[in-house]
């Protein structure tokens, strides 16, 4: 049965995750008045972080500003029990990467028309956003970062909708990244953005033609054995044409794709709605099936018995099955889906979870790291086919996500609106075994005490991170102090985030912000001074007019 909260009605749970709760969720209003919603809660310990507070309004005010069919809405930002929420637009389908994996399962690739048909529309979203204005009419200079297939909600109406911004970079922030913070998913970054440098609108061009290669291929373009396997895929940018995975697809298609992931910005489209342009024209020219009516067509006989059971809107309400939306979590136990009770979750059969006490400031990483551990101890979903239930995958941001080098926000899984992704399983507490009662000859029972629970495990202190560098050899100051060369051990203080400077004779300077985040290694390239030219032989090199 529906939970009041404020002036909504809480329908079920979409996710959780460290920072907070997202659920579906009924707008009653006067005169038989119903709009299904998405709320994204805070947690209530987290409304009196300021920090916190401040990245979260920083992060509603940019999602509001957007106002186009291919973004999803904000509607709502209010309190209600204690704690913020935003209320926003609900989207009934599915993000692209469970499209993708889901299509693949049933034996084939998404067809070429849907698949151009999906990026064209995420384009347009893009582009609305890449040009977007405060009151003032100045540019808002927003850039995405986070562009990704769970990132890209597809409608099984036919509407695409680009979501979560909590990572965007905008003129106007009041939160702003620090120095050497990277943001976004790894495999889907540009080669400017794994290295640090100034990014635009163009990268996140780079990133939607990754999203394009990897749907017309079924294969992953990007995708190394760890996170810096993948940074060096990603400056690498060795991008075979879609069509030599791919023999179906036309080769014209490839010019598309190939300039979309062009290594220099300036060989890339010059905006987003120019790479629209070009699919657009392609679909044109080939004749290609790829209407938003065609989307829908091809998304209602892949999903038809999930479609036919959300048609029922009882089956919306799920509170009946005794979920309490209002459970306090507080700082002094583990949040559901936080990393630390997905570490110590108690294996099946047990009767009690031994978890570990979370550190008071521990910095939260969204990375394709985490996500996979999250996955591999979560038991596997249902197929979203049979799965009751929308597709608004919903996110939240994560404390030390921003500011002055605070965490690293690193690119990971998600796919929901809004501000920062987190992961989307729901977990229910294990319930303690009951005292079992033994039989014994004697009236008397005699009560069986079950086995002691385990003490939880000690919270370390400070973290070892092995700092390198390429080449290596490169001296590492940190506080202004020598503390050696690369590569090296250093100890961090769990509560604690450092700059490490990494300096070599003829290559430039870098600094790189520290957390345990970073555990267990480190890694900076380092990129060669440019020499000068040399003056030809005889010349005092004074220049003359004429």
């Amino acid at each position: 049965m529906a939970v009041p909260y404020g002036k909504y009605q809480l329908l079920k749970k979409i996710g959780s995750g460290g920072m907070g709760q997202v659920f579906l969720a009924r707008h009653a209003g006067e005169q038989g008045f119903e709009k299904l919603v998405v709320i994204k809660r805070i947690l209530p310990h987290l409304s009196e972080d300021e920090d916190f507070l401040t990245m979260f309004f920083d992060e509603a005010r940019i999602a509001a500003r957007l106002n186009h069919p291919n973004l999803v809405q904000i509607f709502d930002l209010g309190e209600a029990n204690r704690a913020q929420y935003l209320a926003m637009e609900y989207v009934q389908g599915e993000d692209l990467r469970k499209l993708d994996r889901f299509a693949r399962a049933q034996g084939a690739l998404i067809p070429m028309g849907p698949a151009l048909r999906i990026i064209a529309d995420a384009a347009a979203g893009l582009d609305y956003a890449h040009k977007a204005r405060d009151a003032q009419g100045q540019p808002l200079g927003l850039v995405h970062r986070d562009v990704s297939p769970q990132n890209i909600l597809v409608g099984f109406d036919g509407a695409v909708k680009l979501i979560d911004f909590g990572v965007a970079k905008a003129a106007g922030r009041v939160q702003h990244t620090g120095t050497g913070i990277l943001k976004g998913k790894y495999p889907y970054m540009s080669p400017e953005q794994a290295e640090g440098r100034e990014l635009d609108a163009r990268s996140d061009i780079f990133a939607l033609g990754v999203v394009l290669w990897e749907i017309l291929t079924g294969k992953r373009l990007f995708k190394g054995e760890s996170d810096l396997a993948t940074m060096r895929l990603v400056v690498d940018c060795q991008v075979p044409p879609p069509s030599k995975l791919n023999p179906k697809l036309p080769q014209g298609l490839d010019t598309v794709v190939m300039q979309a992931l062009a290594r220099l910005p300036e060989k890339r489209h010059r905006d987003a709605s120019a790479l629209r342009l070009q699919l657009e024209e392609f679909l044109l020219a080939h004749r290609v099936p790829a209407s938003s009516a065609h989307l829908t067509a091809y998304l209602n006989g892949l999903y038809a018995s999930r479609i036919a059971h959300e048609a029922d809107p009882s089956t919306l309400d799920e509170f009946h099955d005794g979920l309490d939306p209002d459970v306090d979590h507080t700082p002094s136990q583990s949040t559901p889906g936080s990393r630390a009770q997905w570490r110590n979750r108690a294996p099946s059969g047990s009767q009690a979870p031994v978890a570990r006490p979370p550190s008071r400031s521990t910095p939260a990483v969204k990375s394709t790291r985490s996500s996979a551990s999250r996955s591999a101890a979560a038991p596997p979903p249902p197929p979203p086919d049979e799965a009751p239930g929308g597709a608004f995958t919903a996110s939240l941001p994560e404390k030390g996500a921003t500011g002055s080098g605070k965490g690293r926000l690193i690119g990971g899984a998600v796919a929901a609106l809004l501000l920062v992704g987190i992961g989307v399983v729901v977990l229910r507490p294990p319930v303690a075994a009951p005292v079992v009662a033994a039989p014994a000859p004697s009236p008397a029972p005699i009560v069986v005490a079950p086995p002691p629970v385990p003490s939880p495990a000690p919270v370390p202190s400070s973290v070892v991170v092995t700092l390198a560098s390429e080449p290596p050899g490169a001296n590492v100051e940190i506080d202004g102090r020598l503390v050696g060369q690369t590569p090296l051990d250093y100890a961090l203080e769990d509560q604690r985030s450092v700059v490490a400077v990494f300096s070599m004779q003829g290559f430039e300077t870098r600094q790189q912000t520290v957390t345990i985040a970073e555990a267990p290694e480190l890694s900076v390239r380092l990129a060669r001074k440019r020499t000068p030219p040399r003056r030809p032989s005889g010349s005092l090199g004074i220049k003359t007019d004429r």
